[in-house]
């Protein structure tokens, strides 16, 4: 059923990249990402169908265009025959959803792997031929007193992944985190204790020869990761299935977050999808949010283009306040988030927010 209804949102979707151009849309498609939720599920087979889809609605049978085709696995989901299948649908990169190679953490986390898991299904895709790993890690638990994470970092220097994305926990309003935190069941980590994890993160990736380009992204040289930078580059994007958002020409939408919801809504014809039309404020803010978080920031030039004046004069003046404090840095007509500041980075960003 699920299968069914994506595969019918891709056929309606099919003129997304088009636009006013009469040019086949599937030239303007550089990276194809699977992701969200557990696609590792899927079979082979009912990827290959997805694959398929993808091809025919935006002329991708052969990719000539496209760069890099991610698709996100559970370690427990995997082996060397799912990866090597993996690879002759022209999947050119994984992302492994690691998290931590800490036991105690994984069960904490109700992952469904262990430690050994991880690593066998990193090896397991070295072994099947893919060059283009990255690996998730989460750091700020509250069971850990320090030794879970340095832990971490060494194993993951050890495999050495081209590329590592490396998240805060965060307790949302409404989770199960968050309602065992008032029942008094788990205690967050202390920001500072965070603070001091994220700068062994840097330090330890950047002795390591890592390079961080993003608040959470770090690479070895030549493995950015080319779709979460065209996020960042506001290039449009076409997002596909159950919380899957969209963007193009200051235009963001984005499905309804249920899979049985989708799936029903897919099958009576009834909308599963909102949108909302970013006024010039909303742009501007994020310009200013997307670029700062990346290491190379914002240039001035670039946030300058169609803006309103006033937008431009406020922010120069609570930029100013912030590269005297030494939370930014102007290097001639480009800002920039310190290294050292790039934890605190969503506060930074919120001061030049304009309201």
């Amino acid at each position: 059923m699920f299968i069914d209804a994506l595969l019918a949102e891709i056929n309606e979707k099919s003129s997304f990249f088009k636009g006013d151009s009469t040019e086949q849309e599937g030239e303007k498609v550089e990276t194809i990402y699977i992701g969200g939720g557990t696609p590792s599920l899927l079979t082979p087979f009912q990827l290959e169908k997805i694959i398929a889809a993808l091809g025919k609605a935006f002329f991708l049978e052969n990719r000539p265009h496209v760069k890099e085709f991610t698709i996100e696995v559970n370690p427990d989901d995997t082996n060397i025959q799912y990866y090597k299948d993996l690879m002759s649908l022209g999947i050119n990169r994984i992302s492994i959803g690691m998290q931590s190679f800490c036991d105690d953490e994984l069960r904490w986390m109700n992952r469904r792997h262990n430690s050994s898991e991880a690593i066998r299904s990193f090896y397991d895709a070295r072994e099947a031929g893919f060059k283009n790993i990255s690996a998730d890690l989460i750091f700020g638990i509250g069971l850990d007193e320090g030794e879970n994470w340095m832990k971490n970092l060494k194993i993951i220097r050890e495999l050495r992944p081209e590329h590592i994305s490396a998240y805060q926990l965060g307790i949302e309003n409404g989770t199960k985190l968050d309602r065992m935190v008032k029942r008094g069941d788990y205690s967050a980590a202390e920001q500072e204790f965070s603070l001091m994890q994220y700068s062994l993160l840097q330090s330890s990736l950047s002795e390591a020869g890592y390079n961080q380009y993003e608040v959470s992204s770090f690479c070895l040289e030549n493995f950015r990761s080319i779709h979460n930078s065209s996020y960042w580059n506001h290039t449009p994007y076409l997002g596909l299935g159950p919380s899957a958002h969209s963007y193009s020409k200051g235009v963001r939408s984005w499905n309804r977050r249920s899979v049985t919801g989708y799936i029903q809504a897919k099958k009576n014809g009834t909308s599963f999808s909102s949108e909302e039309i970013l006024s010039k404020k909303d742009i501007f803010n994020e310009k200013i949010m997307l670029s700062l978080r990346r290491a190379e920031g914002l240039l001035i030039s670039d946030l300058d283009s169609g803006t309103e004046s006033d937008y431009m004069q406020d922010f120069l003046k609570n930029a100013s306040v912030l590269i005297d404090n030494g939370s930014l840095v102007k290097d001639g007509e480009r800002i920039t988030i310190s290294p050292c500041k790039l934890f605190v980075s969503d506060g930074i960003i919120r001061e030049l927010f304009i309201p």
